[in-house]
């Protein structure tokens, strides 16, 4: 039997654009997806406008287009995978974006959501930032050529930081460009401590898919 089957996606999304954004049509614009936690699930995308990365210091330089799409009520990002592709194909075709340059973020169930897309499509991120998660260990080798950067607390009682450290330690065996930063003092919620540090954004913007 060969069958093609058509799937039709819906997705709320915010969208930021960056400073300077649109004066020169020549330039493309690095692309972060973030993915958000549990608790932002729903219907009303309104609610996400001053959470996570759209809720960080007013001081930080960020020359990204960011969107923030959300999750369903009842549902979890590895089940909204499709629809996330399909966010990143409509704003890569739309807007001034560098498809070299498409890197996601994901605290908690985002940062699940992060590792599970970075997976299953390892072409297309440049890079990931998965915070206070864990990941598929028996599929750690598709990650080989992402860099990574993850985060998580020391204290977390709510996704033990050995999920994370576990993940870590099996990707290295297959990758060196990965880091892990533990805050010792932290529990689950680190998104404040993550997402205000300029030197993140500044690694980001270092990463870059050869194509």
């Amino acid at each position: 039997m060969n069958a093609q089957i058509t799937k039709n996606v819906k997705i709320n999304y915010l969208l930021s654009f960056p400073e300077g954004y649109g004066e020169d049509e020549e330039v493309k614009w690095g692309l972060i997806i973030f993915l958000h936690g549990m608790n932002m699930r729903g219907e009303d995308v309104t609610k996400l406008k001053s959470y996570g990365i759209f809720g960080i210091g007013q001081g930080l330089s960020l020359p990204f287009v960011i969107a923030v799409p959300q999750c369903p009520s009842e549902s979890y990002w590895n089940m909204e995978r499709d629809a996330v592709m399909a966010l990143v194909t409509e704003l890569t075709t739309n807007h001034r974006i560098d498809s070299s340059r498409i890197y996601l973020i994901g605290y908690s169930m985002g940062g699940y959501g992060a590792w599970d897309l970075a997976i299953n499509y390892p072409e297309t991120f440049a890079a990931i930032v998965p915070l206070s998660s864990g990941g598929q260990v028996s599929k750690a080798e598709q990650l080989k050529d992402t860099p990574i950067w993850a985060f998580h607390g020391a204290l977390d009682d709510i996704v033990p930081v050995d999920q994370m450290s576990k993940m870590i330690r099996t990707v290295e065996q297959y990758s060196s460009n990965i880091k892990l930063t533990i805050y010792p003092d932290l529990g689950h919620d680190i998104m404040e401590s993550t997402l205000n540090n300029q030197e993140l954004y500044t690694w980001l913007l270092e990463q870059r898919r050869l194509t």
